[in-house]
């Protein structure tokens, strides 16, 4: 699915080669694991792109082994797991964390975005601040996921970029509305009594891999459990700072990374959020939006 190119190795071969693209990382997957690999394209398919000839920068192999499932990484051996459905989500954290030591485009920020008539919204936080929950709640008012866990900022124009990965959600909960829902696919999984799903893009819902927008607000979440709505105005050095603190990947860049951040926040409205009902809080980001239309 997106457009991933499969390839079959030799027509007798057990192997199949996956050759996609995140961001500017080319990947290659090899795997004799065939219902993996449709689900893993399934998963993937608002992610990844063909990686168009170019040489892998990381290789990984996914093998159904007699007694074990195994993940490795460059000939080496990082996961052996008992369960099928342990392997996509594993192998995505693998390449999620490959990006933030190879990719050099685009500093990764914890965040979630959004954007809505061509406005971008970055959503930096801590992990259970509420940024998957709200990324989905603003969804509901007429956004646009980009993603709801890694913001990719282009180093030169700090432009904020799609990261569609699925989006996981802990229990079999609804958190999108029927007229948002059809634009995504679901895959609900069960294991010794938990239950967890993964809502993927689909379609409409799937943003261009080269689309890019400019951040117009910054506002970073913080879940308070039963407490109100309240959306306060943040300096643009305490913005810098907690953007720093949730950057990956600074390292990469050397003194340039705080340059790129210090330009973001300078075009930025930022704010902190304090939420503990989703609707009230997406109905105070809908009336700052609205009071800059």
């Amino acid at each position: 699915g997106g457009g991933i190119e499969v390839k079959v190795m030799a027509p007798t071969s057990i192997l199949s080669k996956l050759n996609i693209k995140i961001l500017s990382l080319p990947i290659e997957v090899t795997t004799n694991h065939e219902p993996f690999l449709r689900e893993f394209c399934d998963l993937t398919s608002a992610l990844a792109t063909p990686a168009n000839g170019e040489p892998p920068v990381v290789r990984f192999q996914v093998m159904k082994k007699k007694r074990c499932l195994q993940i490795e990484q460059e000939g080496r051996i990082i996961y052996r797991l008992t369960r099928d459905y342990h392997l996509c989500p594993f192998l995505m954290d693998e390449i999620r964390a490959s990006c933030y030591g190879h990719v050099k485009d685009y500093l990764l920020v914890h965040a979630g975005a959004v954007v809505k008539n061509g406005r971008a919204i970055l959503l930096p936080g801590k992990s259970e601040s509420g940024k998957t929950t709200l990324t989905l709640g603003l969804m509901n008012h007429g956004y646009k996921h980009l993603t709801d866990e890694v913001g990719a900022i282009h180093h030169e124009t700090a432009e904020v970029v799609p990261f569609q990965r699925p989006i996981y959600v802990w229990t079999w909960s609804r958190p999108l509305r029927q007229e948002v829902n059809k634009s995504f696919k679901t895959y609900r999984y069960r294991d010794e009594g938990h239950r967890w799903q993964y809502i993927v893009p689909q379609d409409g819902a799937v943003m261009s891999g080269d689309a890019r927008w400019k951040v117009d607000w910054i506002i970073f979440p913080k879940y308070v459990p039963k407490g109100k709505a309240v959306l306060k105005p943040l300096s643009g050095a305490r913005a810098v700072v907690a953007l720093m603190q949730r950057c990956w990947n600074a390292r990469l860049f050397s003194d340039r990374g705080l340059k790129i951040l210090t330009g973001l926040v300078r075009r930025a409205q930022c704010y902190t959020l304090e939420m503990g009902d989703l609707e009230e809080a997406c109905k105070l980001i809908e009336g700052l939006v609205g009071k800059s239309a």
